[in-house]
């Protein structure tokens, strides 16, 4: 057995395997969580934070790993199991921070419940922020929603690594259906522009951005 036959599971550098539970908000259950609990006690594995706010199961083997998985799952967590969107990094927002002008969490939900399993190449990371303080990093990661009194503003390009990149602002939108259309296109010029891996930094740097903007439909 090896982490192809079984989708989610991932072999790791040292040999163990491991997977990760999406943490769509950043949230998560009392089930998942007793079910995390289980998981490290029965099978002597770890639960590693991660920076993208999911969690991740180290230190398991080839036999553990799907039974691990199959307990997770079991108690209504999501496993990332395929090339795709996954959740946004989300900053807490409206009512809970005092410097927060928008709510995250409704927008951050409805672009997981709408668009996450949409198929695309690595990695195109997005992110909603609650101010321009964008604690969540909306201005450093390929996509960005950063919260404002009269809506989001977007920015695209951003990326950290070994060398950061700030996101250029292209525009504003008002409504939550907005920036699920938008988070869609992006995602479909990714996938045309991206073969196998790549950022949208690549893209901002190889297309005009007046033309980035109008097929983002945000003329």
């Amino acid at each position: 057995m090896n982490e192809k036959n079984i989708p989610g599971l991932v072999r790791k550098r040292n040999g163990s395997y491991g997977f990760t539970v999406e943490c769509p908000n950043g949230l998560i259950t009392a089930q998942i969580l007793r079910a995390a609990h289980e998981a490290c006690t029965r099978f002597n594995c770890r639960l590693h934070i991660t920076t993208a706010q999911k969690l991740m199961f180290i230190d398991l083997d080839e036999q553990s790993g799907p039974s691990a998985m199959e307990l997770l799952e079991n108690a209504g967590a999501s496993i990332r199991k395929a090339r795709d969107l996954s959740q946004p990094r989300i900053c807490i927002g409206q009512p809970y921070c005092k410097f927060a002008v928008q709510d995250t969490l409704t927008l951050g939900q409805k672009l997981y419940d709408e668009l996450a399993r949409m198929p695309t190449p690595p990695k195109l990371k997005y992110a909603v922020s609650g101010c321009l303080a964008c604690c969540a990093w909306s201005n450093l990661v390929d996509l960005g929603f950063a919260g404002v009194k009269s809506g989001f503003r977007i920015f695209v390009g951003g990326h950290g690594g070994f060398r950061p990149i700030t996101g250029t602002e292209i525009g504003k939108i008002q409504s939550h259906e907005e920036a699920v259309k938008v988070l869609q296109r992006m995602a479909e010029l990714f996938a045309r522009e991206t073969p196998k891996k790549g950022r949208v930094a690549k893209i901002v740097k190889n297309m005009n951005v007046e033309d980035i903007k109008r097929f983002l439909k945000l003329d």
